[in-house]
């Protein structure tokens, strides 16, 4: 009862109790057998536990999930199908897609069995190990490989189903199911390890399909025989050129290795093709051959004169530079002759600004002299220096002249000018009238008059 009500168990136990005698009890024993598989009777206890216990979480992981989805819709318990099927959706990536893909192939649930295939489709690219997918039966592995997602490259599909076909699952396939998964659409490129071999297998299909039909004539419209050979003459040195050589040194009568090994089957593989077969595809590796010899000596032909354009450009740029460093020489012998005159020049002006320096110095000298002669004062001849005391140097007594412009002069009788004095006289017309000059010391022991100064020290004054 409830939401987690089953409602074929519910419609079991309805019908048992209709069938009950008037005493109460049934008139038959109701029993429900059923048969399920080991991962489906595994869980069985978690779905009563669901229906009986509605507060008790339903314990659920990827891998018991298909199984409750499918116990959910054979007893018919809505509630389950939605929780576990929700499960599925979400939990359903590329790491477990083939897991859930096995369990609901298992189970026949084909909307999980599709999103499952899908998601390994679109992931196949990327898969690392691809055993699980060799145990898928043919069914399976064809909805992968034709699947609207698929997702990987040529080459590595061309790998995936030659294994699967050949190598696995050689018995359960036939001619149709192999062109069906190998369409030009889905495999426009096939990997060159396999092409000779998958032919080999197609081949054997198609005659074991049809043993009297000629090969030649189903080549003609068949586009994986084709892509086969194709793949095989585009690498005819490695797939067709060396086992024949292989094959041819075993061959050999005294051949150590044929002394060694029993007898075997050809290295050579398209030696196991029909011999028409055969001629063919060493028809068109020797066209691949020969266009290869060619590309390669127009390359070699073009790298040379390439080369020799190389060595053009080369001695071009080689001449060039000489041509430069000869230019150079020329011009650094121009530029060393007017660094030298520069330098020379550069002496001169050092020179000059010395010089100038040493002649601004001496001004400022001359200055210095100049403004230390204007210290220097003439002494008037009326000026009174006084007589030191000889008894006391601080006392001057200033009523005595010690120089005057005349000897006759003397104190208080001084002769006193209006003018300061300006020259010594010239000792002719002057000399006889000393009264018009004052500042004049005459000196009666030499005849002449000598001028008498004092350094007037200013700053003593202030």
């Amino acid at each position: 009862v409830g939401s987690r009500r089953s409602e074929l168990l519910g419609r079991r136990i309805r019908e048992a109790d209709s069938t009950s005698r008037p005493d109460g009890h049934s008139s038959d024993v109701n029993v429900h057998e059923t048969i399920l598989l080991e991962s489906a009777a595994d869980v069985m206890g978690i779905v009563l536990d669901f229906l009986y216990y509605p507060d008790k979480p339903l314990d659920m992981n990827i891998y018991n999930a298909v199984p409750l989805v499918y116990l959910g819709k054979r007893y018919k318990i809505r509630a389950l199908i939605e929780q576990s099927e929700e499960f599925v959706h979400s939990h359903l990536e590329s790491s477990n897609a083939i897991h859930f893909l096995l369990d609901s192939y298992l189970y026949q649930l084909d909307d999980i069995l599709s999103r499952a295939i899908d998601v390994t489709a679109a992931n196949l690219g990327a898969t690392l190990d691809f055993n699980p997918i060799y145990q898928l039966p043919p069914a399976l592995f064809r909805r992968i490989i034709l699947s609207k997602d698929l997702n990987c490259d040529s080459e590595l599909l061309s790998l995936l189903v030659y294994s699967y076909c050949c190598e696995h699952h050689a018995e359960d396939i036939d001619v149709e199911y192999l062109r069906e998964l190998t369409k030009q659409r889905l495999m426009p490129e096939i990997d060159p390890k396999v092409a000779l071999m998958l032919l080999k297998f197609y081949v054997d299909l198609i005659f074991a399909d049809d043993e009297h039909c000629d090969i030649m004539d189903v080549l003609v419209g068949d586009t994986l025989m084709q892509r086969c050979i194709t793949v095989a003459a585009k690498h005819w040195q490695g797939e067709v050129y060396e086992p024949l050589m292989v094959d041819s040194e075993f061959n050999e009568s005294g051949s150590p290795l044929k002394r060694r090994l029993p007898a075997h089957e050809p290295t050579a593989i398209h030696r196991t093709l029909p011999s028409k077969l055969q001629n063919y595809i060493l028809e068109k590796c020797i066209i691949e051959a020969k266009n290869d010899f060619d590309s390669e000596r127009v390359a070699k032909e073009a790298q040379q004169g390439e080369k020799q354009a190389e060595i053009e450009a080369v001695t071009k740029s080689c001449d060039a530079i000489v041509r430069d460093l000869q230019n150079g020489l020329k011009e650094s012998e121009k530029n060393q002759d007017k660094q030298t005159l520069k330098k020379h020049l550069d002496k001169i002006e050092a020179q000059m600004l010395e010089m100038e320096a040493e002649l601004e110095l001496q001004k400022k000298k001359a200055e210095a002299y100049k403004q230390e002669l204007k210290r220097f004062r003439r002494v008037p001849g009326i000026h009174n220096f006084g007589e030191v005391c000889k008894k006391d140097s601080t006392v001057v007594d200033k009523t005595k002249c010690t120089y005057s412009g005349n000897p006759d002069h003397h104190f208080p009788l001084h002769r006193r000018g209006d003018r300061p004095p300006t020259q010594m006289p010239s000792m002719t017309t002057e000399f006889q009238n000393l009264a018009k000059e004052n500042g004049y010391i005459y000196d009666d022991g030499h005849g002449g008059l000598l001028p008498v100064f004092y350094y007037l020290n200013t700053e003593a004054e202030c």
